[in-house]
């Protein structure tokens, strides 16, 4: 069987000089999840490299084959520059991201192919498409990735870091529609989890001592909340999340629980 041709692909977590300011102080200072997730779904026969631009500063002399940008609205003029660097040189550059989501034609004036919502079933596909040189303009979602089924992300890609290495999710979306919130436009309003015995290996296999969960609203659900805090705790990890709650939710649950496994907000 021949052996498939080797590309090289560049995944960056693109900050802007303002985000950028936000991101270092310290209670934030843990690297994002979307890149290295992705680069857990992209094929074997592409070697990946992940430039994060809180600790890293990019290397356009670099050679790579394409390269793929993760942007949300505030970072968007500056991945635009990024890009058109990118392509001066003749790479191929892929733009997704809360802002390629909500405004892809403007996205897409500063790139070669968009990808709209949700990645993980729309990579493996877009990077057979550059290979057989097929590569279309738009990549959208139109079904939803089943979280059972995903793979832990890329910790290895992580460099630069001393803190918050240990970062993944256990659900995704939220059930709530707040006006001024991008969540219900980016996931649905559609809850998704995964296996709590899924969660528990895999932190198991995860680097450091602190925990952080990407997750949208990890506490929508609080009988699954109840679960996975529970299942976790033995493993002693100092973690972190976001969720909303009221008081009829917080009244129920077991709070020495809760303060035991550092649920912060």
């Amino acid at each position: 069987m021949k052996e498939k041709q080797r590309y090289k692909v560049e995944l960056i977590t693109a900050e802007s000089q303002e985000s950028r300011y936000v991101r270092q102080r310290r209670l934030i200072r843990f690297p994002q999840l979307t890149m290295l997730l992705l680069a857990a779904y992209t094929p074997e026969n592409w070697d990946v490299i992940h430039t994060d631009e809180i600790v890293q500063q990019i290397d356009f002399a670099r050679e790579v084959d394409m390269v793929g940008i993760t942007v949300n609205t505030a970072a968007a003029p500056h991945a635009y520059r990024l890009a058109a660097e990118y392509r001066r040189r003749g790479v191929t550059v892929v733009i997704g991201g809360p802002h390629a989501t909500l405004l892809p034609d403007e996205v897409k004036q500063h790139c070669d192919a968009v990808v709209i919502g949700e990645a993980e079933t729309i990579w493996p596909r877009l990077l057979e498409d550059f290979e057989q040189g097929r590569l279309a303009s738009y990549y959208r979602c139109t079904k939803l990735p089943d979280l059972k089924q995903m793979p832990a992300p890329r910790w290895d890609l992580i460099k630069g870091r001393v803190y918050g290495k240990g970062i993944t999710i256990a659900t995704r979306g939220c059930p709530y529609a707040c006006d001024y919130c991008t969540i219900p436009a980016m996931y649905q309003r559609k809850m998704r989890y995964r296996p709590v015995e899924d969660m528990v290996k895999e932190i198991q296999h995860m680097p450091g001592k602190a925990l952080i969960f990407w997750d949208d609203n990890i506490a929508a659900n609080p009988a699954y909340a109840k679960e996975l805090f529970r299942a976790i705790r033995p493993l002693k990890r100092w973690w972190t999340s976001q969720a909303t709650m009221d008081v009829a939710l917080t009244s129920s649950w077991n709070w020495p629980l809760i303060v035991d496994a550092r649920l912060c907000f």
